[in-house]
């Protein structure tokens, strides 16, 4: 939606028709999710799933750019609400697709999940770590049935194609490894990160104070609503500053908190009030956002290793 509003502004908002005719990209975002519709039920190949995934998402947005006309009588490209509209159906695909992620999968799935791995097999995809992934996940299910007992007998011996580089994820993973845990160890961590989140809540404050200089009525209703959000999301970050005494983790869940709310409302006001301009501030949003789930995921996987090395009875020695 962004590259196509920004490429539209750039061309001067060209026309693909005649005098009577208009051929919209919405259609041409209908016809890439037909596209990628057709290109599942035609081809069995895990290969695909990624093309259509990505004509799909491109199809999604040339389609979901033009809710303006949709929801106004003179069919209105440029109805000023419409970038708020788009947002706010992306943060709910967003949570809806964050909700299916963390159900639990039935041993049925799971059988489902190791046919697909062996077919990833057949054209040579089948790594082995996806494999033990695989082989996990019928073993947490309980997938037991006969016709799961002979998927699991499959998927132990076929073959795998080799582990090549890691992929960029990792590498990046382990990079933040190496430079968080000496941080997270410094005497002087937590009085840095108390600080610049104070000074954070802070300069919000001195922001929605300035927003407001003129009164309340000078402002506009997305402004409002977008430095009320501000003030909830710095609270948010005070209470995790102050537990960031205690416990790492309950600090970065607080963060996490608070980088979500700005991301799924406060946002969605700044869109309202800023159009393309405040893409710059969900950008960095995310950014945000991205490395706190690291932090989350690493701080949590650490956790669970020093309680699991506790719990270990210790060696006899005679």
């Amino acid at each position: 939606m962004i590259f196509t509003r920004g490429l539209l502004a750039v061309t001067g908002y060209p026309q693909v028709g005649n005098s009577s005719l208009h051929i919209a990209h919405v259609l041409w975002g209908g016809l890439l999710m037909l596209t990628a519709l057709l290109a599942l039920l035609a081809f069995l190949s895990p290969a695909t799933r990624p093309v259509t995934a990505v004509f799909g998402g491109i199809g999604f947005g040339l389609f979901i750019d033009e809710v303006g006309k949709f929801v106004t009588k003179d069919v209105d490209y440029f109805y000023r609400p419409a970038i708020a509209i788009i947002y706010v159906a992306f943060v709910v695909l967003f949570g809806v697709i964050r909700r299916l992620s963390r159900r639990g999968f039935t041993a049925q799935e799971a059988t489902l999940i190791a046919l697909e791995s062996l077919q990833r097999s057949a054209v040579g995809t089948l790594t082995e770590e996806r494999r033990a992934q695989v082989l996990k996940l019928m073993h947490v299910t309980g997938a037991n049935e006969p016709l799961a007992a002979s998927v699991l007998e499959l998927l132990e011996r076929c073959e795998t194609s080799p582990d090549t580089r890691p992929p960029l994820a990792q590498r990046v993973s382990k990079r933040l490894a190496a430079i968080w845990t000496p941080l997270t160890a410094h005497r002087l961590f937590r009085v840095f990160i108390f600080t610049v989140l104070v000074a954070a809540a802070a300069t919000s404050t001195a922001e929605g104070g300035y927003l407001l200089r003129h009164g309340i009525g000078a402002t506009s209703f997305s402004q409002r609503a977008f430095g009320a959000t501000t003030i909830v999301a710095d609270l948010l970050l005070v209470v995790g500053a102050l537990r960031l005494s205690r416990s790492i983790l309950s600090a970065l869940h607080w963060y996490d908190h608070a980088v979500l709310l700005e991301i799924t409302v406060g946002q969605v006001f700044l869109y309202g009030s800023e159009q393309l301009a405040a893409t710059l501030d969900l950008v960095a949003l995310l950014v945000v956002w991205a490395l706190l789930r690291w932090a989350i995921h690493f701080e949590s996987s650490r956790g669970l290793q020093t309680r699991g090395a506790a719990s270990r009875p210790p060696l006899v020695t005679a």
